[in-house]
């Protein structure tokens, strides 16, 4: 939980940070968008137990760069997970960009060992993303474990480092 903390008031801090150089150069910026947005998503429930969603928590530090904090919850009947990660994104053109993170996975279910699990899955990864078109988002990163865990991610038991490649539309 110390940790959950700790990212809960950085996030304050730099939002505080924001509002703070806004008001002391006295200008307005030079875009009305604001520097902060939310992405999510909960699939449809098929059945009572089976759920994904996802959220991610944006900011923009800089013109290109910006730094999230997300989250992201699966359940079926053989697996209960949860996921929070801490990603920078720097973007190399209008359509390339760069991105590298951490990401802690709970096993919430554990069965014979506590509920849930206190030593979490720690990760590294980086990666490249491509806009493809308008809504659409593809992108590939390496993920790579750290230390060692009393689990290992669903269907990549026995792996390391691992590749993954994935779309995205925005509707």
């Amino acid at each position: 939980m110390p940790n959950l903390q700790i990212i809960f008031i950085t996030v304050c801090c730099i939002l505080l940070l924001e509002e703070a150089q806004s008001q002391s150069i006295g200008t307005l910026p030079t875009s009305l968008e604001s520097p902060v947005y939310i992405e999510g998503f909960d699939y449809p429930s098929f059945d009572k137990i089976s759920n994904y969603a996802w959220f991610r928590l944006h900011y923009r530090v800089l013109e290109g760069t910006e730094i999230s904090l997300g989250g992201e919850h699966y359940r079926n009947y053989f697996a209960d997970r949860f996921t929070v990660s801490a990603q920078l994104k720097q973007k190399l053109n209008e359509e390339f960009y760069l991105f590298g993170g951490h990401q802690r996975e709970w096993d919430l279910l554990n069965k014979g060992r506590g509920y849930p699990n206190p030593i979490p899955l720690q990760e590294a990864y980086f990666g490249m993303g491509y806009d493809a078109a308008p809504n659409l988002i593809i992108e590939g990163r390496v993920v790579r474990p750290l230390g060692q865990a009393d689990f290992s991610k669903i269907g990549f038991d026995g792996f390391k480092t691992r590749v993954e490649m994935g779309t995205r539309i925005k509707f």
